[in-house]
């Protein structure tokens, strides 16, 4: 099993492809990278895809949640960048890897090539909007009523996934929920402390920092990072 060996901890990685080098930052927290690998490997012709598991999440070691902030996530992908012998990178982020992802370009933005976001905003803090989309989705009340719970342990986290899975998903959506999630190993104290970054993250004062090539993805239907929050512009009151 591939780990490097960063400063406290191990990140488990997957190298797939050739081309210009590429980290892969999978959401969550609480997640790990099988949400996206195999299912990015096509990629794999034009962009040398690195997936890893963040400090605390899937195959990745468990040093104290406490370490798991935005500084030291943002330390451990580009230590990872240095071992893999990678001068510069490109990074692409899904969901909360997205706001890495950002915090990345942020902190280095000389190491950087390019910058894909999907399913991601520059701050989280549209609470209610995510139940209205979700209500909008057709979700049913087991699924409003599992949004609003914090996990209490792995097994209930899966859990939660397994009822709220589907609205991920324009259509099939149990069945594309249990494919691309099925393998995951879920970390309910990783979920909780990425809920914690969350209600601090906001990085809109300094978008315009940002120099590196980037792509911005979302999904018309994307419930909890719809395009209204993909889009920088400041928002009318």
């Amino acid at each position: 099993m591939p780990t490097a060996l960063i400063d406290d901890t191990e990140l488990f990685y997957v190298k797939v492809g050739d081309g210009l080098p590429c980290l892969v930052m999978h959401g969550g927290l609480g997640g790990d990278h099988t949400c996206l690998h195999p299912w990015l490997d096509p990629m794999g012709d034009a962009l040398r895809l690195v997936y890893y598991d963040h400090r605390g999440n899937g195959r990745s070691g468990r040093p104290p949640m406490d370490t798991i902030t935005f500084d030291l996530l943002c330390a451990d992908a580009d230590a990872l960048r240095t071992q893999l012998g990678f001068e510069r990178i490109g990074v692409l982020g899904l969901s909360f890897g997205g706001f890495i992802a950002l915090e990345y370009a942020l902190r280095f933005p000389d190491r950087l090539t390019h910058l894909i976001l999907i399913g991601t905003a520059p701050a989280f803090d549209h609470g209610d909007e995510v139940e209205t989309n979700a209500r909008r989705l057709g979700a049913t009340n087991e699924m409003l009523a599992a949004m609003t719970v914090s996990p209490r342990d792995d097994a209930a986290l899966r859990r939660l996934m397994d009822v709220i899975g589907p609205l991920f998903y324009h259509a099939d959506g149990a069945e594309l929920a249990r494919r691309h999630m099925g393998r995951t190993i879920w970390n309910a104290a990783a979920n909780h402390r990425g809920n914690e970054l969350l209600a601090t993250f906001d990085v809109r004062p300094r978008l315009g920092e940002i120099r590196a090539p980037t792509l911005v993805l979302v999904g018309r239907d994307d419930f909890i990072c719809p395009p209204s929050r993909a889009d920088p512009r400041p928002r009318r009151p």
